[in-house]
């Protein structure tokens, strides 16, 4: 299966155009509501929602949001897709899902000194989430550091996503130089980049542009 491509954290209306026109999409597209330096508010997100192409599916970053928090950014413009990046429990992602109809994907932090979630924490989100997101802590923060953890941690996440068919994804510290590294050895069912295609933390067209052809390189090989 061709691997999903998200690129996060977009918060200009140029760099979509600039996307567009070179036709230089991904899979998701993904705008942070979460206090970050990539923060944008519901106002800058209608804005930014004229420009996505209908087939691109546009995800909405949250942490440990309230309902209302959420409902503010739907009605400024509504997302396929609600990604919880903190410690948001099983029965808030089931009311996020039946509340605004969207899909919900749930993010686990992958700590340097802590051990992985026990299968059974992870099974209690089953029918509440449809992705399923690994992302580096460090400190307070539940990602967005790009920063790379140690991938070798992927294997029993992977393995139970299997199980449950629910799609995994990896974020934290990917770019051009070792994506394919990733997805060859590790086999995630996608890839979240955000700081691996920015330059002085803005977003760079010609490091997008390397990724979407890196990602091509290795459907390509797959394909062979």
């Amino acid at each position: 299966m061709k691997p999903l491509l998200k690129i996060c954290g977009i918060t200009d209306t140029e760099t979509l155009v600039e996307m567009n026109a070179e036709g230089l999409m991904a899979d998701q597209l993904g705008f942070v509501f979460a206090e970050s330096r990539r923060q944008i508010e519901p106002e800058q997100w209608k804005r930014l929602s004229y420009l996505i192409p209908d087939k691109i599916k546009a995800a909405g970053v949250f942490v440990n949001p309230s309902l209302k928090d959420i409902e503010a950014v739907f009605e400024a413009a509504p997302l396929h897709i609600v990604q919880l990046h903190g410690e948001e429990t099983p029965a808030f992602c089931e009311q996020v899902r039946n509340r605004f109809g969207c899909v919900v994907t749930k993010t686990f932090s992958i700590r340097e000194n802590e051990t992985d979630r026990p299968q059974a924490e992870l099974s209690a989100y089953v029918g509440s989430m449809d992705y399923m997101l690994l992302d580096t802590a460090v400190g307070d923060r539940y990602g967005g550091t790009g920063k790379t953890f140690d991938w070798k941690r992927i294997a029993p996440y992977l393995a139970w996503s299997r199980t449950h068919g629910i799609p995994l994804l990896v974020a934290g510290g990917i770019g051009a130089d070792n994506m394919l590294d990733l997805l060859e050895r590790h086999r995630p069912d996608g890839i979240d980049i955000s700081s691996g295609v920015e330059t002085n933390g803005r977003k760079d067209i010609e490091k997008i542009r390397r990724i979407i052809e890196r990602m091509r390189e290795y459907e390509q090989s797959a394909v062979e």
